[in-house]
């Protein structure tokens, strides 16, 4: 279960970044899915596993082609409600020759924040849960029935609020990224604090791998063709093999790769694109 935000990314792939004039001439553009927990969920489909998106949207066109592209990938979105007279999540993304990528989010607008009509079976058929923090009221919600049936409970941990950092109590594992881990003095100061929570942690790095405990995962080189969703997919394959019952340092491992080749694909990898990466890397 992925719980939070699903968007449409205007991906504009341009030449530099910034740009030097006023206008610029983009070469190529492309609509595609965004949002941590969408494409969470997308990454948990495609690798093999089954995937919902608990979030909210709103009953506009934007939204309806959000759910379109969940569903097209197999994502299960009954529990992606619309809310009228509300607008949809979108993103405007920038991605230079080298892969950088440089988002510019606009959350929606009018998106209820209540969480009272999550329903109280919805983790029965749940085996991990993905939170991405974007709804706090209804990660709160599902963490609270994800811990009292010992399902792990995953958090992608890159926004700074006392509701997400109550998350990351109720979670069991949070993974956070480089800038996060920059506004909390560093990669050690991070970790420390977040495992004060009794909270398992790892911050990802981008090329430089990711840390956990006293200890670095390098990256699989890879040659980045666009990195936008790389940390999303990273959190979808973790969250995965928690599911699937792996252990932490394996699950680092396989999200690892997942991410890397989201880098090199420039799209959401296959279980069996993963799978040839961790074999090369024998």
């Amino acid at each position: 279960m992925c719980v939070g935000m699903g968007c449409l990314d205007n991906r504009l792939f341009v030449e530099r970044f910034p740009p030097n004039r006023r206008r610029e001439r983009v070469p190529r553009r492309q609509d595609a899915l965004g949002g941590p927990a969408g494409v969470g969920a997308v990454a948990v489909a495609k690798l093999g596993g089954k995937a919902s998106l608990w979030g909210r949207r709103g009953d506009d066109s934007t939204g309806d082609q959000i759910e379109a592209m969940l569903r097209a990938n197999g994502v299960d979105t009954q529990g992606f409600r619309a809310f009228g007279a509300c607008t949809s999540p979108r993103c405007e993304v920038f991605i230079r020759p080298d892969g950088e990528r440089f988002l510019f989010p606009y959350w929606g607008e009018g998106l209820p924040a209540d969480a009272g009509w999550l329903p109280p079976d919805a983790m029965d058929s749940a085996d991990a849960v993905l939170i991405d923090g974007r709804w706090s009221e209804g990660g709160l919600r599902l963490a609270e029935q994800a811990l009292e049936r010992g399902i792990p409970v995953v958090l992608d941990f890159d926004i700074d609020t006392p509701q997400v950092w109550e998350l990351a109590r109720l979670a069991t594992h949070a993974i956070a990224d480089e800038d996060m881990a920059e506004s909390h003095g560093g990669v050690e100061g991070l970790m420390t604090r977040v495992e004060k929570l009794g909270t398992w942690c790892a911050v990802t790095l981008g090329e430089k791998g990711v840390a956990y405990g006293n200890e670095r995962m390098p990256a699989f080189p890879v040659k980045v063709v666009d990195s936008t969703g790389a940390g999303d997919v990273f959190h979808g394959a973790f969250a995965l093999a928690l599911a699937q019952g792996r252990q932490e340092l394996d699950a680092l491992r396989f999200a690892s790769a997942a991410a890397a080749q989201r880098c090199a694909l420039g799209e959401v990898p296959r279980l069996d694109q993963v799978a040839g990466l961790l074999n090369e890397s024998m």
